[in-house]
């Protein structure tokens, strides 16, 4: 039998800005799993230690501002359908060339069972507009799930999601930039088998996508397809033609095959596009990451190995006792102004000493993202670690138990109350990143934070951010995001389009973990509940100040206000509704002039919190004409000009 270890609720990762990795982040202690199927059996025990490390080059800052709802979001819509990937996010979130943004989700409009209603959600932000309503409604006319969404040379916008019981994937067009997708065809099926779980990249009408096989163990169905000895392999397609037509469909990219793994996933890849470069990430715990570039759209491509796993390629009863470090297959990877590849991962790490039976064990709790680039001569680094949401002091991110385990046969394990871990990914996990033009590169991930628990003791998750000036030599300090105290802010999701903001999307829900892949039926640990998918735009010189997150709730009201967007409607009557972004918690004054400088309506906005917010202007009352608006905080304003019909 193997050796039964148990998971600590202290989980010990220093904070870095640049740091050696990944021998300098400790262990945490391992939970067993099936090397065959790669679900998760969690056992529970009381001998496991963790182990010692050496701290990294780092300049360590605590966030001291959790629970301060600092935060104001945009509510872009909802879900009852938490899951909004197994492993790597994709990129959710377009900003259109005339600096629109639109956005997609996997969406339900109900909670019933099987999520009939599920589909693509879709929101649109215009250039000088704000969001539309918030709805959970799909664009589809048919049941779909993981989607994809870009845009075309026309500007109109594209969805694809897949068809999880017949395979293949049903894409949804606009008729333009600012309509809502609504004409639905098929596409990419692979008769008998089924792909499915596709990442997409366009540029102008060429779509490059890639894709994995869903399994059936159906009386009569097909198993998923083995080629180049790699059972469910990841396969590339590409369409020319804005997806009427797929010139490579459902290809094997070259050198991918046996002497990597034996397995492709669901999940585990990333793909990007810029210019004429097309750049693919696949990991693996048991692979290593590997990547795909291609310098002429897709033609041909050259495999890069970002990271290698030291027994790849793995067997089942494979002796692993040196608890090698991988990664959990959680990964992105983006195209910088210089054409360059840059690839992330969540850190995990091995062990097998008994080789007795097919099943292995892994670290759940390790807290760490890992870094690479084309430059790189050495060993990936560490950019961000769990001790930068240290909330006590101790250097340590602690987690509970209930954080860190998975259900064990579709039931808890013993003495959980609860369970709340994405299938067997690490707990700092989902990377997802884009770069601007100036060259800074930003990456967002889904982090849990210490004492900020449920009722059923599990640590809720907010997004950190890390951002480098220098092409990755170095990284800023981790900071929180979002910071919804008692509320579980993950998948998150960046536009690959960085324009003075990084545009991030996400999910909140009320219950740690996900109903999909934690509920015990039994016990009704977690519920199906209403979630909200949430939007904000933040300034991408707060960032790289460190002001995000860093604020308290003492401070003085002098924040400072920019302005995300012109007003709208716009002309309007009677009110009209500004984007803001505060650098710091303030109050907003609102002054209305008339052509003439005198002022003709007042309004203040109250102790916001810092971030986004909709502000509304009150026109009411006013004449047909052009009028300035200032919006006034601190020592701080900014005017526009705006119109009354």
């Amino acid at each position: 039998m193997k050796k039964i270890y148990i998971f600590l609720s202290s989980i010990a990762v220093v904070s870095a800005v640049f740091a050696q990795a990944p021998t300098s982040v400790p262990s945490g202690s391992p939970v067993i799993v099936s090397a065959k199927s790669k679900s998760s059996n969690v056992f529970i025990d009381n001998d496991a230690k963790i182990g010692g490390m050496v701290k990294p080059k780092a300049n360590k800052t605590t966030i001291t501002s959790r629970g301060a709802n600092l935060n104001a979001f945009i509510r872009i819509g909802s879900t009852y359908y938490d899951l909004q990937s197994n492993f790597s996010m994709a990129h959710r979130v377009v900003v259109h060339k005339d600096q629109a943004v639109s956005a997609g989700w996997t969406s339900s409009y109900s909670g019933a069972q099987g999520f009939p209603g599920r589909g693509t959600g879709y929101n649109y932000k215009g250039a000088t507009d704000n969001w539309g309503k918030s709805d959970s409604n799909r664009v589809e006319n048919v049941r779909t799930g993981w989607p994809c969404i870009g845009t075309l040379s026309d500007g109109s916008v594209f969805t694809i999601g897949h068809d999880a019981t017949n395979g293949g994937f049903y894409m949804t067009k606009s008729t333009s930039a600012s309509s809502r997708p609504s004409v639905t065809t098929q596409i990419l099926q692979d008769a008998p088998y089924k792909p499915i779980w596709a990442r997409a990249a366009s540029n102008g009408d060429t779509i490059h996508l890639v894709c994995s096989y869903t399994d059936s163990a159906a009386p009569g169905e097909e198993r998923s397809p083995t080629r180049n000895g790699i059972f469910a392999p990841m396969v590339y397609s590409r369409s020319l033609d804005g997806g009427v037509t797929w010139d490579k469909k459902h290809i094997m990219l070259p050198d991918y095959d046996s002497t990597l793994t034996d397995n492709g996933g669901s999940d585990q890849y990333a793909i990007d596009v810029k210019g004429n470069v097309v750049a693919i990430a696949n990991a693996d715990i048991f692979q290593g990451v590997i990547l795909w570039k291609s310098t002429d759209f897709g033609t041909t491509f050259t495999r890069i190995d970002a990271e290698k796993f030291k027994y790849a390629p793995y067997k089942s009863k494979t002796m692993m006792n040196d608890t090698p470090f991988t990664n959990d297959g959680t990964v992105d990877v983006v195209i910088d102004k210089n054409n360059k590849l840059h690839a992330f991962w969540g850190l995990a790490r091995v062990l097998d000493d008994d080789t007795s039976d097919e099943s292995y064990s892994f670290y759940p709790g390790l807290q760490a993202i890992m870094y690479w680039n084309e430059d790189f001569t050495t060993s990936p680094v560490v950019i961000a670690q769990g001790s930068a949401y240290d909330a006590d002091g101790d250097g340590i991110n602690t987690l509970r138990p209930n954080t860190v385990a998975a259900l064990s046969s579709g039931k808890l394990p013993a003495n959980t109350s609860t369970v709340t871990r994405l299938g067997n990914t690490s707990a700092m996990r989902q990377p997802n990143a884009a770069c601007d033009a100036n060259g800074n590169i930003f990456c967002i991930f889904s982090t849990p934070i210490e004492f900020d628990l449920s009722d059923l003791d599990a640590n809720f998750r907010d997004l950190g951010i890390v951002a480098s000036t220098d092409g990755g030599k170095t990284w800023t300090t981790p900071q929180n995001i979002t910071q919804s105290e008692l509320k579980e802010d993950d998948f998150g999701s960046v536009a690959r389009t960085v324009n003075g903001f990084v545009h991030v999307m996400w999910q909140q829900d009320d219950i740690p973990g996900t109903n999909l892949q934690n509920n015990d039926a039994l016990q009704a640990n977690h519920d199906v509940v209403l979630n909200t998918i949430y939007y904000q735009a933040i300034p991408v010189q707060d960032i790289l100040d460190g002001a995000i997150g860093l604020a308290s709730v003492d401070q003085p009201n002098t924040g400072e206000v920019m302005v995300v967007n012109q007003n709208y409607p716009n002309p309007f009557e009677n009110t009209t509704n500004v984007l803001v972004w505060l650098t710091r918690p303030g109050d907003v004054k609102i002054e209305v002039r008339n052509m003439m400088g005198a002022v003709v309506k007042t309004q203040t906005y109250n102790s916001l919190f810092q971030g986004n917010h909709e502000l509304s202007i009150d026109g009411s009352g006013l004449t047909a004409g052009v009028y300035t608006y200032t919006l006034i905080t601190g020592g701080n304003s900014v005017s526009k000009t705006m119109m009354v019909k």
